[in-house]
């Protein structure tokens, strides 16, 4: 159930580097961005299921390179949501300042992809019993 939930949180991020921040960047407009809770916000996209993506990575012991990247992409977004995102709402800033905070939004959420596809892909590999070699161990852990 880990990979899914990951995965939902993975194409999300996907959507919004790939649809919502390059219009952003094309016309960076102050207070475009829709409230926290109104219809479109990607809240409710990310919870619970982010949250909960990572809960079950803890507890089904996913392997901690895995749980390290997650570590990362957790750290990274809540710096993004409330430290950078607030400005897309605010319509007193200028053109300017909303284009650079969505510069930043744009290599931000990259390491947010980079670090959840990297632990989808320890996950999977864990799974599948495969060594830091490259060759398959003699007990595959159990699915989580």
């Amino acid at each position: 159930m880990v990979v899914p939930l990951l995965s939902m949180w993975f194409f999300g991020n996907l959507y919004e580097q790939i649809v919502w921040n390059p219009q952003l960047l094309a016309d960076p407009r102050p207070g475009s961005l829709v409230g926290v809770f109104a219809a479109g916000s990607p809240v409710y996209y990310y919870l619970p299921w982010g949250p909960l993506a990572v809960v079950l990575a803890v507890v089904t012991r996913a392997p901690r390179p895995a749980l390290a990247c997650l570590a990362v992409s957790v750290a990274m977004k809540i710096l993004l949501v409330t430290q950078v995102n607030p400005v897309f709402r605010d319509p007193a800033v200028t053109r300017d300042v909303v284009h650079a905070h969505a510069v930043l939004w744009a290599f931000g959420n990259g390491v947010v992809l980079i670090a959840v596809a990297a632990a989808i892909l320890l996950v999977q590999r864990a799974r599948r019993g495969v060594t830091r070699d490259g060759r398959p161990s003699a007990t595959p852990e159990r699915p989580s």
